[in-house]
């Protein structure tokens, strides 16, 4: 897991919790991970002192600000702290308790969405501790959608009442259906509880839960089906100068159509670095809520002889492939989808 650009802040009370909190701190190896305790405890190290009164208040601002928060001390001082600022499992950070021996590292709170048993399981580790995790498909040693989600970086509706439909059933042994692209699964470590099924099978099935892992939209519609979208997908682009935002709107519409590929499934939109400042590329990503990416022709060029060039193009650019390119270029997998060219704009995907 990296922790490179997660805030984690670690709360001690005790001049023994603050030196445990510096092994935290240090193995916790974000940049932003800061350690704090009360001005009493006169330790170099502490980042942040907290002065007497503040205790509470410091820690209820931390919990909003914060994606992980560590706190050394009692399990009924930690509740009985952060209780009142508790608001959805979707939005709390990742809470986990560290008794000041280090004995025990506790799953508080978010255990799954805020990714605190994974935390909890990597510090329980370098400190040679006991992990504590209490949700039911972790117990049970069975996978859990809303995991298997986080892992793919994907949307599926209705998230609170699904997951928690489709943990438990899992958690109790109940039959849970499972159709997954091949392409996913070695992005998902555990698929344990799940009955998998061709593609073919799922219209047959009416008797118990199916979950659709897929970027493709050609499944027929049915009461028992939850579709999971990745948000894998790099979309590659190249285009002329100025092509308007309406032009590079139906082009994508059309791509994608053609391909049966979910518009949520985008996750980055690559291009060559000429084109950084391109409205109608700015604006595509924009409407996806995807990243953008811009390369150089040198970097391009150590992927274009994968695919067919136009020597207009590189003589224009200085690669002969700008979209299967890019897309090959910040994915790192070779294009999925054959380069689709439309007036004045080509595009293809791939996978990351």
């Amino acid at each position: 897991m990296s922790l490179n650009k997660t805030k984690i802040a670690i709360v001690s009370i005790t001049n023994k919790g603050t030196e445990l909190g510096e092994m935290v701190k240090q193995i916790f190896t974000s940049e932003d991970a800061m350690l704090y305790a009360p001005a009493r405890v006169k330790n170099p190290n502490v980042d942040v002192p907290i002065e007497k009164g503040t205790f509470t208040f410091t820690v209820q601002q931390l919990f909003k600000q914060v994606d992980c928060l560590v706190l050394i001390m009692a399990t009924g001082i930690s509740v009985r702290t952060i209780s009142p600022v508790i608001k959805d499992k979707t939005t709390d950070p990742a809470v986990l308790v560290v008794d000041e021996l280090g004995n025990h590292v506790i799953s508080l709170l978010s255990g799954h969405v805020g990714g605190a048993n994974e935390w909890t399981e990597l510090l329980a580790a370098k400190l040679n501790a006991e992990p504590v995790i209490t949700t039911a498909t972790d117990t049970e040693k069975v996978a859990s959608l809303d995991i298997m989600a986080k892992k793919l970086n994907a949307w599926y509706p209705n998230f609170k009442a699904n997951t928690k439909l489709i943990n438990r059933k899992l958690a109790e042994k109940e039959t849970v259906y499972l159709y997954i692209e091949e392409y996913y699964l070695d992005k998902v470590n555990c698929l344990t509880g799940f009955t998998r099924i061709p593609k073919s099978k799922i219209p047959e099935i009416v008797d118990a839960p199916v979950i659709i892992v897929s970027d493709k939209t050609d499944f027929a519609k049915q009461v028992n089906v939850i579709h999971v979208i990745p948000k894998l997908n790099v979309l590659g682009v190249g285009c002329r100068k100025n092509v308007t935002y309406e032009m590079m709107q139906t082009t994508f519409a059309l791509f994608m159509s053609m391909h049966h590929l979910a518009w949520d499934s985008i996750a980055s939109v690559a291009s060559i670095d000429v084109k950084k400042n391109e409205a109608a590329i700015l604006y595509l990503a924009k409407t996806l809520n995807a990243e953008t990416e811009f390369h150089s022709a040198e970097e391009l060029s150590a992927v274009d002889i994968n695919y067919p060039t136009s020597d207009f193009v590189k003589k224009t650019v200085g690669v002969g492939n700008v979209a299967s390119s890019s897309a090959n270029y910040v994915s790192g997998n070779i294009v999925s989808i054959d380069q689709f060219k439309g007036k004045e704009i080509t595009m293809a995907l791939s996978h990351k």
